[in-house]
């Protein structure tokens, strides 16, 4: 699916003649090939870390830290590996390449390579970090081209060091400079790996010569603005052409650790919207660069995990965790709650993160964290055995869709200022399904919508579709195989309007699907529309005592394909003000707020609304309770992990060698939707019912938060466990035979 949709798109932009383009749009074939050539695919020493801790060095540490405290903090931490800073914009070692600005405090120290040293004698694997997005003035005097530059032609400043520039990510810098310094940093210290953080520079769409250059003999374009339509020839080139600048570099770098050690590799903090099939050819791990949750809800580390696993599939991830303030303050020399911190890591441990603490300043004044984080750790050394996954075991996935956030969501702002918010349009939607999956105690997963291919999506039961408006004609024809061999797909408002580019369609390309066909016309904004409770059933579930609840407040106008009776009704919208005018004539309709429909061996939902973004707007519980019905009704089967008990929840079912584990981490707090947590409320008690593999015999079952062995019994093929109460993150652990 990946590949076809990538063809599709080299094939509508013919003025770009890139051979690896055109090699990355091939047969599934030509990719398994290439995934089994690949060192990449190969697994290396990168599954053992489980533990990680981070030491970003500041200027004048060199000075005034104490390499020691992070020798007894690793070994008391159980800490497997390490990354420390070791060049790019400052080298905290006594480098010899020209221009790489040594640390002004480094004087005859080698903090990179005692701290190297440190972490070899405790058997510690460790990455190399460089960070290359800007360079120094003396370096800009000699080398000018090397800078990024705005469209005017200007150089770019550093927006907090003016006496720095943004560095170019396609020009000399990266492919020349950076190149010798990783060659140094593997000779001089032999790094396990070579960890690029900004390491795609960080000045958005550069105008130096380089990029034109390139990008007119790549593309026959000259740059586009940053500003312009990514439907246009020029910014769909742009975004196809920096992808393969991306790759090139990956390459080019982890060619280069692999020349001075086999073993290593390089591999990029962060990787945007780089194909994913692609990106597992060439890299063997992820760190993901989520550091807290400011703003966000108490979900939204095990949201990074699962977002970080659908990109890597089975190869290890591990989340990054700040010791300070992660927000727009940064308040680095100061540390979060350890309440905050203790959950927000426990939740992307459940989604199947494995922890990395990263401190800003190997200098340490606020010491609050270690004992807290200490103690976290040591627990999941001990437990180690259960972190070791090999499956995840949830039947319903989430489908989540960057090509509608870069291409539709720019579309529909420029319809009009109703359709308002970017990205918003398709993220609040995730959002909004993300956040009734977890009030409704469903385990589930993530797919990129770039891998629909029976592989990557057969083993879900119900595929969520929330406004997966920018679909191409193969990735519909993926969800409807899907639904044709017995998958059920729950999908809201624009899905499928437009293809991949943003264009719009004059229909859905899922309308056989849908049962009904696109009315020409959407309505950004809806004022007092209600949804009738038309049929008593399934989808009525919970709302039993009402005739009406709040409709969604944007709706696409369809006209259905038969008269079949559904089971919610639309009362369309009438006047909210004056307050004598609010009534209505039309109390009743047969309009359809929901198409159900058996296809076939499959089951399919469309709600011709944006009732999940509106959901995530307002949280209504009646929400809530259409949400969730319509995924059971999807579903029609238990799910693999049923958890009965009060509060919010995140759930996880895991598979291990021997084992299989339930997670339940307790997101209970007074501000779990944005506010940083002080305390963590216990809740509980559980019912919790797991489905048995097939043949499998228990021989023992624990509760690895309470060190309890807790009553269980078996019931017709599960495993039935009373949970008394779950603190921050009971886990049960079921060993099997």
């Amino acid at each position: 699916m990946v590949n076809d949709t990538l063809f599709s798109r080299r094939a509508a932009l013919k003025t770009i003649a890139m051979t690896s383009l055109l090699a990355a749009g091939a047969s599934n074939k030509f990719v398994r090939s290439a995934l089994a050539a690949s060192p990449a695919t190969r697994p290396g020493w990168e599954r053992e870390p489980m533990r990680w801790s981070q030491v970003a060095f500041t200027d004048d540490d060199p000075q005034h830290f104490d390499p020691q405290f992070w020798f007894d903090h690793w070994k008391r931490a159980r800490i497997d590996g390490t990354c420390l800073s070791a060049g790019g914009v400052t080298a905290y070692y006594p480098t010899k390449v020209p221009f790489h600005t040594r640390s002004p405090y480094l004087g005859n120290t080698d903090p990179l390579g005692d701290m190297i040293n440190g972490a070899r004698r405790l058997n510690m694997k460790v990455l190399a970090r460089v960070d290359p997005h800007a360079i120094s003035a003396e370096c800009f005097a000699a080398h000018p081209d090397w800078v990024a530059r705005a469209a005017d032609g200007s150089p770019r400043r550093h927006p907090t060091a003016p006496d720095l520039y943004l560095s170019c990510g396609n020009g000399p810098m990266t492919f020349d400079w950076m190149p010798r310094i990783i060659a140094e940093i593997m000779l001089g210290y032999q790094p396990d790996a070579i960890f690029g953080n900004r390491w795609a520079g960080s000045a958005g769409v550069c105008y130096c010569q380089h990029c034109k250059e390139k990008f007119r003999a790549a593309a026959g374009f000259d740059v586009p603005a940053a500003s312009e339509s990514p439907t246009s020839p020029a910014r769909k080139a742009y975004l196809l052409w920096d992808e393969e600048m991306r790759f090139a570099q990956i390459k080019l770098w982890d060619d280069t650790v692999r020349k001075y050690s086999p073993n290593a590799f390089f591999t990029p903090g962060t990787t945007g919207r780089l194909d994913p099939a692609r990106l597992r050819t060439t890299i063997k791990a992820i760190y993901s660069d989520r550091q807290g949750r400011s703003g966000t809800p108490s979900w939204s580390n095990g949201k990074s995990a699962k977002e970080a696993r659908m990109l890597m599939q089975d190869k290890p991830v591990a989340g990054i965790f700040t010791i300070g303030f992660e927000d727009e303050h940064r308040w680095k020399d100061s540390v979060q709650s350890p309440a905050e911190i203790v959950a927000y890591v426990h939740d992307g441990i459940a989604q199947g993160f494995r922890p990395w603490h990263a401190k800003f300043k190997a200098e340490t004044f606020d010491k609050r964290w270690v004992k807290p984080v200490e103690e976290l750790y040591q627990w999941h050394q001990r437990h180690e055995k259960y972190f070791r996954h090999t499956g995840n075991l949830a039947r319903v996935a989430i489908v989540s869709s960057a090509q509608s956030i870069t291409y539709y969501a720019r579309a529909a702002a420029n319809a009009g200022p109703e359709h308002n918010g970017g990205g918003a349009i398709v993220t609040d939607a995730l959002n909004g399904f993300y956040q009734a999956l977890l009030e409704s105690k469903i385990p589930f997963e993530m797919v990129d919508d770039r891998e629909l291919d029976p592989a990557s999506i057969d083993r879900f039961r119900v595929l969520i579709l929330p406004n997966v408006a920018a679909m191409s004609d193969a990735q519909c024809a993926s969800i409807a195989g899907y639904v044709s061999r017995g998958g059920r797909i729950v999908a809201t408002h624009e899905t499928s309007l437009y293809d991949e580019w943003g264009a719009p369609r004059s229909n859905f390309g899922l309308a056989d699907l849908f049962g009904c066909d696109y009315g020409g016309k959407v309505l950004p904004r809806v004022q007092n529309s209600y949804i009738t409770m038309a049929t008593p059933g399934p989808f009525t579930r919970g709302l039993d005592d009402t005739p009406r609840i709040i409709a969604a407040i944007s709706q696409v106008l369809v006209t259905p394909r038969d008269t079949a009776p559904q089971p919610l009704t639309l009362v369309p919208s009438y006047p909210d003000l004056p307050m004598e005018r609010v009534f209505t004539d039309k109390r009743t309709t047969n309009i359809p707020a929901v198409y159900a429909r058996q296809v076939g061996k499959g089951r399919v939902v469309y709600f011709p609304s944006n009732i999940d973004r509106t959901f995530w707007d307002i949280l209504a519980e009646d929400h809530l309770k259409v949400l969730r019905n319509a995924i059971e009704w999807a579903a029609d089967e238990a799910q693999p992990l049923i958890v009965d008990g009060p509060g919010m929840i995140d759930l996880a079912c895991w598979r291990q060698a021997g084992s299989m584990t339930a997670h339940l981490v307790n997101l209970q707090n007074p501000m779990m939707m944005t506010g940083f947590n002080r305390e963590n409320l216990p809740t509980g008690a559980f019912t919790v019912s797991m489905a048995l593999p097939a043949h499998a015999r228990v021989t023992g079952v624990r509760l690895l938060e309470s060190g309890q062995t807790p009553q269980s019994r078996q019931e017709g093929g599960r495993l039935v466990v009373d949970v008394p109460k779950v603190v921050i993150h009971e886990v049960v652990a079921v060993d099997l035979a």
